[in-house]
């Protein structure tokens, strides 16, 4: 029998990796200096908004469109849409275990992201039993209120649920509020984690390194 009553997962860098291949392909048409759109959208304080639930996906999305049009003019708002429609890459090696797993124990995913979680999962057929963007939680990462109120949802005590990620800072958080939480370093060392808490995977055959992923 497992020795949890379930695992709570991050979603960028494990399920999901960033190249930011939209967003290259929006500036280069737009005329814009690389990495403008990261500076705009994910480096402003309106992201942080979106993350927690003050605006929607697309109220932040408008907002980036409004600034970089403001600054760079109108005709910027032509070249954005291969930035939207990017919605990263999806993992086929965490997406098989996941459902290897969840007939087992149940699986939450725990992200910093906005409300476009749900849709990006059901873009890249990954189910989870529990799904908490922070935008619904109203708090992220690393708030010991986000990990306690994901558990709460789960219905099991935080001492009883495993964590993932690749944030060591948010490994460290979920440590602070009593889960057994562990950095996540690629899939063949991540099943082994599942396996010695008594989830019975069926033995690695090979050692997939983990791909370059932004987090966001």
């Amino acid at each position: 029998m497992p020795s949890i009553d379930g695992l709570l997962l991050d979603m960028n860098g494990l399920f999901r990796h960033w190249r930011n291949a939209g967003a290259l392909a929006s500036e280069q048409r737009a005329g814009l200096p690389p990495g403008t759109i990261a500076r705009y959208a994910y480096n402003h304080p309106a992201y942080r908004l979106a993350r927690v639930g003050v605006l929607t996906d697309q109220q932040w999305a408008s907002d980036v469109a409004d600034r970089l049009a403001n600054d760079y003019g109108p005709a910027v708002r032509d070249h954005l849409g291969p930035w939207r429609a990017d919605r990263g890459e999806p993992d086929p090696t965490m997406i098989g275990l996941l459902r290897q797993i969840r007939e087992h124990v149940p699986v939450g995913v725990l992200s910093n992201c906005t409300d476009a979680l749900r849709a990006d999962l059901e873009h890249h057929c990954i189910e989870f039993d529990f799904v908490f963007p922070s935008a619904d939680l109203g708090v992220d990462k690393p708030s010991p209120l986000a990990y306690q109120t994901a558990a709460s949802r789960m219905g099991s005590l935080i001492s009883a649920l495993a964590y993932f990620d690749d944030e060591p800072t948010f490994v460290l958080a979920a440590r602070s509020v009593g889960m057994q939480a562990h950095r996540f370093n690629g899939a063949t060392e991540f099943a082994e984690h599942i396996r010695s808490l008594g989830v019975p995977l069926p033995p690695a055959t090979t050692n997939r390194p983990v791909p370059p992923s932004a987090n966001r």
